[in-house]
């Protein structure tokens, strides 16, 4: 990850360093954080449901951060309007954050909107995996406007 965004995230969203996450691959298309079980520990030996809900949105905002500073597009005002998950199986090691936008095309519809009407949303899905399982799938809608 480039310094300044890991710098813009810890400085931004305070979660950022409690949970435990490395960037193993971070694009304007795609992200892919490992997140510390151990750091995410709930009361039955697995990660907290909270925990997995927030890497997944701290994944879909990191990409779509990286996307704007990608095309110098000088805002960070991105908010989850709505996010819905589904936890599909208990998450008992470490595990990986996928975000990815569906393709190239949808992204650059998705940022060519920001940048003609001062405001995009659109619905972003990330995956939770363990050894390619996947574990919860997370939809959110997320709205990114001009400041």
């Amino acid at each position: 990850m480039p310094k300044h965004l890991a710098e813009l995230l810890k400085d931004k969203i305070k979660l950022y360093e409690h949970l435990g996450l490395e960037v193993m691959e971070l694009t304007s298309l795609s992200v892919r954080f490992r997140v510390s079980l151990e750091e995410n520990l709930n009361h039955k030996g697995t990660a907290f449901g909270g925990s997995i809900y927030a890497a997944a949105v701290l994944s879909a905002y990191a990409m779509v951060l990286h996307g704007l500073r990608e095309r110098g597009i000088a805002t960070d005002n991105i908010v989850i309007a709505k996010g819905e998950i589904s936890y599909l199986k208990p998450v008992e090691e470490d595990f990986e954050v996928v975000c990815e936008f569906p393709s190239a095309q949808f992204a650059a519809n998705f940022y060519e909107r920001l940048t003609r009407d001062g405001k995009s949303k659109d619905i972003i899905t990330v995956k939770v995996q363990t050894n390619g399982d996947t574990r919860a799938i997370l939809k959110g809608t997320f709205v990114v406007r001009m400041d």
